[in-house]
């Protein structure tokens, strides 16, 4: 009989710890900025107030560049690249459609080890490199006291 109430008991208790967990919500805060011919829009999806995925979406309008300034800006997306290449739960990609360049970034931030990396790397601007988490509400609220738009 103990033995029944106490798998019972832990049922319960596995069952209450999964409700609490917040549920998933895509795009769950987004922001915007025009800077230099560049729009760039950085969307996050996120569990209650902690960040789980930043996708940053950035095009470049290349109409009207020198074929100097075009060979500068690829020389830029390829150091890009390069610094997101090899990190586990980034992707990156480029895509060239007439005279629009368009970057896309991806970052699994949930995740401990990949939101550090990424930290180290210098590609999120984050003042504290122990954080464990990113919160939503802070991050959208940093981002347009810096002049970006939240949506």
């Amino acid at each position: 009989m103990k033995k029944i109430t106490g798998i019972l008991v832990a049922c319960i208790l596995v069952l209450g710890l999964s409700a609490c967990k917040a549920e998933l919500k895509e795009d769950a805060g987004a922001c915007t900025i025009e800077q230099n011919g560049v729009s760039i829009r950085m969307s996050f999806d996120a569990e209650g107030d902690k960040i789980v995925k930043v996708k940053q979406e950035s095009v470049i309008n290349m109409e009207g560049y020198t074929d100097e300034d075009k060979a500068m800006i690829q020389e830029s997306v390829e150091q890009m690249a390069e610094s997101y290449s090899g990190l586990e739960g980034v992707s990156y990609n480029i895509e060239e459609n007439g005279e629009e360049l368009t970057e896309k970034i991806e970052m699994n931030v949930g995740d401990k080890e990949t939101l550090k990396a990424v930290i180290k790397a210098g590609l999120l601007p984050v003042d504290d490199e122990n954080v464990e988490k990113l919160s939503l509400e802070k991050t959208l609220e940093g981002l347009g006291s810096s002049g970006w738009t939240v949506e």
